[in-house]
């Protein structure tokens, strides 16, 4: 593996990362940029090479597709469904406190009506009811 800038003797050199293809007809300095490599390769065996790369990129570009639809779409509908599955597991377990207020979270406090509080000698009048 030669990169790019480093003296190298003559002959073919291949870049795998774009696919460029530099000959040297005499000893001299590889083109690009530090972090562009090169690998010396007949120009033979790069007959060879560059369409069975190809192959392998069109040959493996649908598992590709499915992968990617499965990561975006499946896994984040699965997540939801295990959640809504295990909250009504919670629930019908009788592990779900309903009516209690929790100091896990005191927003619900409020709307438990954990706030009011009922006078036992209450002498008002109440709708339906008559006063003896």
């Amino acid at each position: 593996m030669y990169k790019a800038g480093e003296i190298a003797v003559k002959g073919s050199y291949w870049s795998p990362v774009d696919g460029r293809r530099v000959d040297l007809r005499e000893a001299g300095m590889l083109p690009g940029g530090r972090a562009m490599g090169f690998l010396r390769i007949s120009p033979l065996l790069l007959i060879f090479a560059a369409p069975l790369s190809g192959m392998m990129y069109v040959m493996f570009l649908p598992f590709l597709g499915i992968g990617v639809f499965l990561v975006s779409w499946l896994v984040p509908v699965a997540g939801t469904l295990v959640s809504a599955a295990a909250t009504g597991l919670r629930v019908c377990s009788g592990h779900e406190t309903r009516n209690k207020p929790s100091a896990e979270h005191p927003s619900r406090a409020y709307l438990a009506g954990a706030g009011k509080k009922v006078r036992k000698d209450d002498s008002r009048p109440r709708a339906g009811r008559r006063k003896q």
